[in-house]
């Protein structure tokens, strides 16, 4: 490994939270690099992997509640240079690129399949990693392979190689850096109005605000927000974050919100509607301590 290059890959220390995370709590984390391409990223992987130092992968940070001064150092892909290929109905998208910029370039060429999930404020890598959904729409739905780094090679995995269930894959044991999909021609003007009907549908259900959309995983045949709103927490507040009044299922910073206000709600609506329903919500954030 050359250490120049390793010396060149931009870090911050002591990074705010807010600066890498949806969430926007208080706080620093420890350090952060900002890998600039492809191969800054696998350099630096390997080398926190080799000196055995506890690190998280991120994107946007839309499914993370960070606390303060955890024990982790950040590889942060959104400053990464995003590549897209398009080749006919075959769309080749780096770990770094948000759905949002994917759906705008593959409608412009009259390609459908990200229109439900437009909204989603995630990278291709996070929302392959949690297998991210919406409105009955998969990221694996199109998806055909995924380029990773694994074992120190770079390797394809076609989707049925890999395992994965409602927002959960067992990607988490590699670094994905890029996914082949196969998309469907369509008419860029229907793939538009599909889309600001998903649009409209988010706005319409969802709150604004710093959040990190859903916070727990909907129990087979039920709500999460339904379950939390039946046991009254609507509203609750701990600190400067608030089980959201127009959807039970988000919880927001309304201010500046701390790691413990936020976890401590958490549990709470965990206690209550287990209390209530003997269910268990798991957690769809990825909480890391």
């Amino acid at each position: 490994m050359n250490k120049k290059e390793l010396l060149n890959i931009p870090f911050v220390a002591k990074e705010k939270i807010a600066n890498i995370c949806t969430y926007k709590t208080s706080g620093n984390v420890k350090g952060v690099f900002y890998p600039e391409n492809e191969r800054q990223l696998i350099m630096i992987y390997q080398y926190l992997k080799d000196i055995e130092l506890p690190f998280k992968i991120i994107g946007n940070g839309s499914n993370l509640l960070i606390k303060d001064n955890c024990d982790y150092l950040f590889i942060c892909t959104k400053k990464m240079q995003d590549k897209i290929i398009i080749k006919d109905e075959d769309v080749y998208i780096s770990t770094s690129v948000n759905i949002s910029k994917a759906f705008k370039l593959c409608c412009q060429k009259g390609l459908s399949g990200f229109e439900k999930l437009a909204g989603i404020p995630a990278t291709i890598g996070g929302a392959l990693k949690m297998n991210a959904s919406a409105y009955n729409n998969s990221i694996l739905d199109h998806l055909e392979k995924i380029k990773v780094y694994k074992d120190g090679k770079i390797k394809y995995i076609k989707k049925e190689d890999f395992l994965y269930s409602y927002h959960k894959t067992n990607l988490n044991d590699c670094l994905i850096l890029s996914a082949k999909f196969k998309l469907v021609k369509a008419n860029s003007c229907q793939i538009l109005s599909q889309y600001s009907k998903y649009i409209k549908l988010r706005g319409d259900k969802q709150p604004r605000g710093f959040s990190c959309g859903s916070v727990f995983k909907n129990p087979q045949n039920y709500s999460a927000g339904r379950l939390v709103e039946q046991c009254m927490l609507k509203g609750t507040s701990r600190g400067d974050a608030q089980i959201s009044n127009k959807h039970a299922n988000f919880i927001i910073n309304i201010n500046n919100a701390k790691f413990e206000d936020v976890k401590e709600l958490i549990e709470l609506c965990q206690e209550e509607v287990n209390k209530r329903y003997n269910i268990n919500l798991e957690p769809e954030v990825e909480i890391i301590e």
